[in-house]
Parts: C-alpha cells; structure tokens; sequence
C-alpha cells in the first residue's frame, strides 16, 4: 500500500513550548470547555455564565517576558513559524505514524487563530482580503470579527453564515472559533423550501446576516426563535492578540450542506482541527507564506471557501476574491489573475478550461506559480495544454476529497506522462491518510472498488445522524469507484450510485427527479449528466409532460426547489422514460439533447450577425442548429455559459453586451442587434 509522505523532525531540534502545560487533576470550571467527545449543541455553559471575549486564564496566560523572548529567538530560514520543522517528503520517524501517536502530535484546533492573529500583530496594517469593491487590511479584518465574537460569546448553540459578501462570513468564522461556536455558511441564492428545511435541521440560535442574507432568510424564519446579527451594523470591537491566541474554547466546528438523495440538504460535520491538517499541509507543500497571494472563486456555501480563506490569513497572505456569483472566465479570467497578480489559483477543471480561449502565451500570468484543481476529472487534454505552453514554470496539480473527509485528501503534481494515461491519476494520500480500494468489503490492490479514506483525525459524521459512508470515526467510504495502481497511484473512476458533479457542485439525479415529479403537468422524469463530443457535462432533465406547461414553467418549478448548482440546463421531452427490465431509468437509452432537437425553417438566425452569434450558440451549447427567437438559457446556458458567451462576443465584435441587456432578451436576434448597435457608435 502506497504511503503519502510523512512529517519528519530534526533530532537536534527542540521545539519552543507554548505555554505551561495543564494541571493533570485540575477539575473542569463553571464554564470551561465541554468534555471533547460532546456534540456541539451539548457542549453548553451554565445559564447566566458570561464569558468576556478578552478573558483568558491566568495559567495559560503568557506574561509579556515570555513573549518578549519567543519573539527575539532567531528564526531559521528553512523553518516554518513559530518554531515547527519543515516536512521531509518520505521520511518517517521510527516509532511513530500510529492513529493514536499522530493525534497527540496533532495541532491544536486553535492553530489557525493562533497562527492568523501573530500575522495581525507583526503588521496590522498589511493587506488581508481583496475585494472588487475594497481592500480589507489585517486589522480592519480583525476588528470587525472582534466585534461579531463579541456579539456571539454569550451565546450557545450553531451559528447561521447568510452573507453574499465574503468578507463579513470570514469574519464571523473566525469569530465563531474563537467563541467556540458551531458556524454553518450558506448560499444565500438557496430557494425558500431549502432554507425551511437548514432552519429545522441546524437549528441555529444566531445568523449572522447581510441585506442579502436577511432578504433570502425572512421568509423562512416564521416559528423559528432565530436571533439576526446584522455583519453590516455590528460595532468593531476592540482586537487584542492575546485574546485570539489558543482560546479556551473547545473545536465547535463547522456544518456544510450539501445535496441529500431524498431531496433535503444533507448537513456534514468538520472540525476545525481536520481543516487544520490540511492548511498545514497545502502551506508546506506548495509554499504559502508571508505575502502569498490566493484566488477566491467559491461560493462561502462549500467548504472549499474554508481552503481560499484560511490558508493565506493563517500564512500571511492575502485572499483576492471575485465579484460574488458567476466567476470570471476565459480572458476574463485571465485578466483579473494578471491584474490581481494571484500567486495560487484554486479552481475545479470546467472554469480552468476557459483559460484556453485567453490566448495565453509562454509569457501571461507571471505572478502565476501554482493551480489546483478540485471537484471534477482533470482530462489528459487540460495537461497538455498547459504544460505546452509552460511546461515546470507553473504546477498544475490534481486534488481529491470529499466533504466529508475535510477538503483533499488526495493529490498529485500533474507530469507530462500523465497526459498520456486514459485516466489522470487522482494521486497519493496526505501525511497521516490512508487510502483503500474495497470490492465486496475486502482491500483490492490492482482491481476495482470503492474507495474508502482513513484520516488521522475523527469524523464528524452526518448532521442528522445518519452512517451513510461512515464505517467507522477515522473512515468514510465515498461511494466513488476507483483503483490503486502498482505505483501507488489512486485513479477515481466514476460512482456507484446517482450522484454526479455539475461544474464541480454534487448533485443528487435523485433529488432533481422529486422535484421535477411534484409538478402536476410532469407524468415522468429523469436526470442526468450528458456531456456531448468533449464538452463539460451538462444536468439535463427528460420529462414525460403536458403539452400545456411550457419549458419556461418547468424551469421556474425547479429553481423553487432546487439550489442553483442542481438545477438542470437542459429539459428535453420524451414520450416515455426508457426503462431496463427491471423498471429502472435506461440511462444509456436516454437520447442526447442535440439529437432530439430540430429548428423551424421560418425561425433560421438570418445571415450576417444572427448567423455568427448562432454559430457561437452551437460551439457553447454543443447544438446542431439553433433559432432566431431561442433562449440561451433555455437551451441550456449556465450561468458560467453566459459568462463565456458575452466574453465570445467582445473578442468577436469587440463590444460589451451588459449582462442586464442579455438577461432582458438572451435570444439570437435581440444579441445581433445588441452588438451591431454596439459596434456602430
């Protein structure tokens, strides 16, 4: 069984010791920190029990002599802060490297605060979140979650992020850890029934909110005794670093929804220790350091926002994120990565590609050093692209994990031969996880199974309490299929059940189906990814359905019950849903949306503009023809479709199409007009 590299220590290195260690008999206070294996809505203090956000202690307290000297001990080039020894890639200390031995050596959940807070101290003023908007410094940062921790502390219970900004939703995390509170964020473009069903399932006691989020949540509130902290109007707080070093606070964690086969958002548990062994890991691995500067292109509804945040405030650098929503794409993004010069780009495969129509050359992005990619296959194809045109200037590296294990858990720096392979090797496991290939419950090496993931820490598990893959606290079980090669290597080959990735988000086929079913005009349905020639794949929805309901009807159905990443981009009409012997949806018998589609010949685009914009309509949506008087979004344009498109049209025309002028008529004919009224002025 292949090993991911292991953490190594210099035998004549001795590590400063932090602070004094606890007293072995000392009894639990009124209010101290809950016994570790409590759930978080257990772990309560007494009522009437205030803890001040500056309080600390007076045993854990360094006195300013300590810091004095920790602060004048000389640092070691080749060594991380604060006196931890750099990984030797391979190298295993005899006597170690067992579950239990690694998670007493594990950090503390507290590390990340810890480490981000002697970053604010060092140099307050330096830049810490950039937005289109604004630019957040390390202290301006500090000071508004100050003011949220303040806010949240005498409070007990989970803790709502509904924010479209993502500056108040890092800084209300970062007060929740530090009060020790569970903090859950979402998309605040969740249709209402989604936000019923968060409400009843998280519970929260507080949400921290924004206009956005307080307009989206209003109407779900009803018979829920929800206090709103207003992220905009909460007073900044007064930030001190001692407050926010190795709290006295036990590791609440966090919850993330995501898609639920019974069409409920399924909530998962993480602890901040776990998202903590990988920030150690990616800052090791690939450098984040002082002034490292780190795209954010996720939605603070997925973990991975969690990854785009922390990992350069921890290290000192700085987050750039942009404008909330679609993310830039093609030369779009290209040009911001230029102009923001984003040192590490995290982004998964499908806006990765759109690179390929920025006429990048050998010499574009020079801050460039470094893109992971996460959430979909990496084709062999996206290898030797960019090693053609960069070749070891830049990595290009495959990541693999799911939420329920805490981010990656797998990866590999992508090498030349790996664009020859027919699978692109998902790569080896992360110091301290282990990695399975499991056929009929027995470890395979070599065959195909289902891969199972062993962390080095426990797993939260399901917020209802569900096993689902959990087989046991350190283990999850994926319900991906895959295989370990001879050199160690994971290749992922699809999945055992009906989830899919859309544009990196998890979809449930299960999910889209029960709500497309609960339309009355719908006698039948089924969902599926269908990706045609070598486009990305596409959520397409064949329904068996009234003549009377319109396409537009059944998409506005489904953008009430589904969040945006589910809902499908293409609805196809069938007489009837193929089906196998058994009665279950045919798949493989489902015909391809082009081959069910045919156009008019008095709705043909007309030659000139029309006939260009529709060639484009074709190329994007992969189509053999499409009519004057069709919409994008019908035909199945995605939001990151349209950003694509409007980027086509200023290379073509060399105009802006405002997205407000699409959005009002996205057809053949209103596009042509825009532009050739835009090229004539």
């Amino acid at each position: 069984m292949h090993q991911g590299h292991r953490p190594g220590r210099d035998p004549h290195h001795r590590e400063p010791r932090r602070h004094p260690p606890p007293r072995r008999a000392a009894p639990r206070r009124p209010g101290g920190p809950a016994p570790r294996g409590l759930p978080p809505q257990e772990r309560r203090r007494p009522a009437g029990h205030r803890r001040l956000p500056a309080h600390r202690p007076a045993p854990l307290r360094r006195s300013a002599f300590r810091r004095r000297l920790h602060r004048a001990a000389p640092r070691h080039p080749g060594r991380r802060d604060r006196g931890t020894v750099r990984r030797v890639p391979g190298h295993r200390p005899p006597g170690r490297g067992g579950r239990a031995d690694q998670e007493r050596r594990a950090v503390s959940h507290t590390t990340i605060l810890r480490r981000w807070a002697d970053h604010v101290e060092k140099d307050p003023e330096a830049l810490a979140i950039a937005t289109p908007g604004r630019h957040w410094t390390r202290h301006e940062l500090a000071r508004h979650a100050a003011g949220l921790r303040q806010r949240l502390a005498d409070g007990a219970g989970p803790v709502l992020i509904a924010c479209a900004e993502p500056v108040p939703v890092v800084a209300a995390l970062l007060a929740c850890a530090a009060a020790g509170r569970t903090f859950a964020p979402v998309d605040t473009r969740q249709p209402a029934a989604r936000w019923t069903a968060l409400l009843e399932d998280l519970a929260p006691a507080d949400a921290v909110v924004d206009d956005t989020g307080r307009a989206a949540l209003a109407p779900a509130l009803a018979g829920h005794a929800v206090r709103l902290v207003d992220a905009g109007q909460a007073e900044r707080g007064d930030w001190h670093a001692d407050d926010w070093r190795d709290p006295e606070v036990p590791d609440a964690g966090y919850v993330y929804f995501t898609s639920g086969t019974t069409g409920r958002p399924k909530g998962i548990r993480g602890s901040l220790a776990a998202v903590e062994h990988f920030l150690d890991w990616e800052s090791g691995e690939f450098g984040i350091a002082e002034g490292t500067r780190v795209s954010l292109l996720t939605s603070p509804g997925f973990d991975a926002f969690l990854r785009d945040t922390l990992l350069p405030l921890r290290a000192g650098g700085s987050v750039h994120a942009a404008a909330p929503g679609t993310p830039p794409v093609a030369a779009g993004l290209a040009d911001w990565l230029a102009a923001e010069r984003v040192e590490v780009l995290h982004c998964v495969p499908t806006v990765f590609r759109t690179l390929r129509a920025a006429g990048l050359t050998a010499d574009s992005l020079p801050a460039l050093r470094t893109v992971l990619l996460a959430g979909e296959p990496v084709r062999p194809a996206d290898i030797t692209w960019w090693r053609g045109l960069f070749g070891d200037a830049k990595d290009l590296v495959n990541l693999y994990g799911p939420s329920e294990t805490t981010m990656t858990k797998v990866y590999r720096r992508l090498r030349a031969e790996d664009a020859d392979a027919g699978t692109v090797p998902a790569g080896a496991p992360l110091p301290g996880v282990e990695i399975r290939v499991l056929a009929a419950g027995r470890q395979v090496t070599g065959g195909i199974g289902e891969i199972e993931i062993r962390t080095p820490f426990p797993l939260g598990g399901y917020l209802d309490g569900r096993p689902g893959g959990f087989a046991e606290s350190h283990a999850y079980r994926t319900g991906d299929l895959g295989r370990l090669r001879a050199d160690g290597a994971l290749e992922v080959l699809g999945r055992r059940d009906q989830q899919v990735k859309i544009n990196g988000v998890r979809v449930e086929l299960g999910e889209v189906e029960d709500v497309l079913r609960r339309h009355p005009s719908i006698g039948d349905a089924c969902a599926a990814a269908v990706a045609e020639g070598d486009a990305d794949p596409a959520l397409c929805a064949y329904v068996v359905a009234d003549d009377t309901v319109t396409d537009e009807e059944l998409r506005a159905h489904a953008d009430a019950g589904l969040p945006p990443g589910s809902r499908p981009a293409v609805y196809v009409r069938l007489a009837a849903i193929p089906r196998t012997l058994n009665g279950k949806a045919d798949r493989r018998a489902l015909p391809l949306p082009s081959m069910a589609r045919a156009v008019e010949a008095d709705d043909r685009p007309r030659e000139g503009a029309e006939a260009e914009i529709a060639a484009l309509w074709c190329e994007l949506l992969h189509l053999p023809a499409v009519g004057r008087r069709d919409s994008f979004t019908l035909l199945g344009g995605d939001s990151l479709a349209i950003a694509r498109l409007l980027d086509r049209l200023r290379a073509r025309f060399g105009t802006d199409v405002p997205l407000r002028v699409f959005a009002a008529d996205p057809t053949v004919a209103a596009l042509a007009a825009a532009v050739t009224a835009g090229s004539s002025r």
